[in-house]
């Protein structure tokens, strides 16, 4: 049964310089009958790469939004006119929260706390003029096939991955820290083992993984998509590391908010199971 992931769009070009790119992630993922849209960028640029790949857009089985920040699901705009009457629609719980960044003090040249919002660029009822079918999941384990899982609710397991103190929600109480509830992964239980296809992984990407493996009873094939070690320390990174190693990961294609530092380590250190998984990379096992 085979997988393959076409990364529609990511923070580096393409090998070939005809496809564009930006600072978000889109991925196209063909597994077990079904054609998954996971995340649209920052803006619509990804429907023009599709195009010029050749995937059709109003093909898809599903779409899944990973979390409600912008260079995931600035897309959604462009996509929702494509898509065929009744495609099914997923984000988590809390996608539709005011999300915001504070901005570092020094960098803002105020002394005063600054937040910039960095959501969803469109208000929640842009579903509601498009006749897709859209669910708001809020549970751990949602099955999509007999070998596709939704996969939410991540509990933090380790010690060195936490909340990342300057994502916040603003509500009706004020501002308070993000932990992403709405956070989404996607199980893909292959031949080989479990591959989790991830958005930024908030809640930690071992987190993730351990939750993954437990949930699918399965070990860990392969990782692919974003990890937000763009903002670890390195004792997290190289803790990170240490786990990967210990899940005994095969395939580490994992880029976006990894950071180039981060993927510099990740290379150096899994020189035979990394994958530069730039704008246009195709994963396939």
């Amino acid at each position: 049964m085979e997988l393959k992931i076409t990364t529609l769009i990511e923070n580096q070009p393409d090998d070939t310089g005809k496809l564009a790119y930006e600072h978000g992630l889109s991925l196209y993922i063909e597994f077990d009958g079904k054609r998954i849209l996971f995340d649209t960028g920052q803006t619509g640029a990804f429907a023009d790469n599709a195009r010029k790949l050749g995937v059709d857009l109003s093909a898809l089985s599903a779409v899944i939004l990973s979390h409600g920040h912008y260079d995931h699901s600035g897309g959604v705009p462009r996509l929702l006119p494509l898509l065929t009457a009744g495609t099914p629609v997923y984000t988590g719980k809390g996608f539709f929260d005011l999300k915001y960044k504070r901005l570092d003090p020094v960098l803002s040249g105020s002394e005063d706390t600054l937040f910039q919002y960095n959501g969803n660029p469109f208000p929640p009822d842009i579903f509601c003029a498009y006749p897709v079918s859209l669910t708001q999941v809020d549970s751990p384990f949602l099955q999509l096939t007999s070998r596709i899982f939704l996969l939410g609710s991540f509990p933090r397991s380790t010690s060195f991955e936490q909340a990342n103190p300057r994502f916040f929600v603003n509500s009706s109480s004020g501002f308070c820290q993000d932990d992403f509830p709405d956070e989404l992964a996607l199980g893909l239980l292959t031949e080989k083992g479990l591959v989790l296809v991830s958005g930024c992984a908030h809640p930690g990407i071992i987190n993730m993984l351990h939750a993954a493996a437990d949930r699918m009873k399965a070990p860990a094939y392969a990782v692919i998509g974003g990890t937000h070690l763009v903002e670890a320390g390195t004792e997290r990174l190289e803790k990170t590391l240490e786990a990967f190693r210990e899940l005994g990961l095969s395939r580490i294609a994992v880029s976006h908010c990894t950071g180039r530092a981060g993927e510099e380590r990740i290379r150096n250190t899994f020189p035979n199971q990394f994958i530069r998984n730039n704008t246009g990379c195709v994963f396939q096992l």
